[in-house]
């Protein structure tokens, strides 16, 4: 019959890994990854300025709408809200006025 052999005795494995040779890393230069590191960098400094931004414009908001509580409860009149809603209510009746002129025309 026949010889055995001597050397090799491993099994071998029946399935292969797809792509092995990816698998395997390679020396070279990536580049790729300090361009990220830029980009990283770049969107860093844009969000700290819009949050920035952002924060200063909430926070001017806040004040004027607690100096406009303060107000109102100083003086306790809500006359002169209610005066406030009136104007801007006659400046938006003018305003459609106008609109429906032009649309006549």
């Amino acid at each position: 019959m026949g010889k055995q052999k001597k050397g090799n005795k491993q099994v071998k494995n029946i399935f292969k890994v797809a792509g092995a040779r990816s698998l395997k890393s390679k020396n070279k230069a990536k580049a790729v990854s300090v361009q990220l590191k830029k980009l990283n960098e770049v969107t860093r400094k844009k969000t700290a300025e819009v949050d920035g931004q952002l924060t200063a414009e909430v926070q001017a908001k806040l004040l004027q709408k607690q100096e406009a509580q303060k107000t109102v409860k100083e003086k306790g009149d809500v006359s002169q809200a209610e005066k406030r809603f009136q104007d801007s209510e006659k400046d938006s009746s003018v305003a459609l006025n106008k609109l429906c002129e032009m649309q006549m025309d």
